[in-house]
């Protein structure tokens, strides 16, 4: 096992919070509490970790009462930043049902939040959500209410309600094009059966649509992936799909056949890793054997990166330039060539002209 997961009481304790039964680690008195609340805030999981600290033995180690403040606080201030968006998700949803007479689902988000052992703990972004609508459909839409809504490659966005909104073409896309040309196909046949799916959101709040779990497992893949080719990821993203996968009905080998087809079988199992050596998904949940060397680099990826790489002292996107960006991000992915050359190689550094390519003529078709 990796010296960095055996050594390390903040990976232990994020594993002790995410089971119910689980028996306070040993490592835990050697747990500095403003560091655990620092470590929290780069991986965007303090919500999480709350929880473990809420369920801490009375004859255990604790954060002191000032420390304890700290984490109220924050978790005050995450809960009403859920309840915040969970609104506007109900609103968004309703509102392009009334004026479209379209479905939608939500992505990822709050869609996640609901798998949680309590729906208020996770911290909660923008808004997701894919439509029936066309492209130019939601386009047009999403301009009527917001004309300066930026035309992205995958979706428009939209900044009338007090949570960003990303309204979504396809759920995600790929750096190597022949890939994502199957992954668009895929998504076509799939999109008809993720529209019936209705789930209640906490305390009267309301109701969304939600993706089909199958579906939503090579979706969220498919979005870890992209994030770890552009700018990294953190913890959130791989505790959403570790709940995700702990409440999947059992399958039978359709995820992995579309894993396969897709390319993305590899990094399934980089992702497996993490899950099961730092989060504990038991084996019977994993989609595949875990790949333990290029797994030790995912998490070295994901304890440097943060939450999309936003805390990543090696690189930093933002405030760049396009073409800086570029540069920056096909100078940080020569690391992962060997193990994903279709991605690095002979992927991304292409797609990026499509995709600039195709956002302009997106944005001068649509009236």
């Amino acid at each position: 096992m990796d010296n960095i997961i055996s050594n390390n009481p903040y990976l232990d304790f994020l594993r002790y919070s995410l089971h119910e039964n689980a028996k306070l680690p040993e490592s835990a008195s050697r747990i500095d509490w403003d560091k655990l609340l620092d470590f929290g805030t780069r991986q965007s999981i303090r919500g999480v970790l709350l929880y473990g600290i809420k369920k801490l033995p009375a004859d255990g180690p604790h954060p002191t009462f000032p420390q304890l403040k700290r984490w109220l606080k924050t978790s005050i201030a995450i809960k009403t930043t859920n309840i915040q968006v969970y609104r506007d998700a109900v609103t968004l949803s309703q509102c392009f049902h009334k004026e479209t007479g379209g479905e939608s689902v939500v992505m990822k988000g709050q869609a996640n939040a609901l798998r949680y052992p309590d729906p208020y703990i996770r911290e909660p972004g923008d808004i997701d959500l894919w439509t029936t609508a066309t492209t130019k459909q939601l386009i047009r839409w999403a301009h009527s209410h917001d004309p300066k809504g930026s035309v992205e490659y995958h979706h428009v966005d939209l900044n009338t309600l007090a949570t960003p909104v990303e309204l979504h073409y396809v759920p995600s896309f790929m750096g190597n094009l022949f890939y994502e040309w199957r992954m668009r196909q895929w998504f076509k046949k799939e999109k008809p059966r993720q529209f019936g799916n209705k789930a209640v959101l906490p305390d009267g709040l309301g109701e969304i649509g939600i993706l089909e779990p199958s579906f939503d497992c090579i979706f969220q893949l498919s979005h870890m992936m992209h994030h770890f080719f552009f700018e990294g990821i953190g913890f959130r993203q791989v505790i959403d799909f570790y709940y995700l996968l702990s409440a999947m009905p059992e399958d039978d080998g359709s995820i992995m056949r579309t894993v396969r087809r897709l390319n993305m079988r590899k990094f399934t199992a980089t992702v497996m890793y993490v899950l099961r050596e730092v989060l504990g998904l038991p084996d019977d949940k994993l989609l595949c054997e875990p790949n333990e060397k290029i797994g030790t680099l995912f998490l070295h990826e994901l304890l440097s990166a943060g939450n999309f790489g936003y805390h990543d002292s090696r690189y930093n996107f933002r405030g760049l330039s396009r073409w800086n960006q570029y540069k920056l991000e096909t100078r940080r992915n020569l690391h992962f060539a060997k193990e994903f050359p279709a991605e690095v190689v002979f992927g991304r550094p292409i797609a990026r002209f499509w995709h600039a390519a195709y956002k302009f003529w997106l944005s001068s078709s649509v009236d």
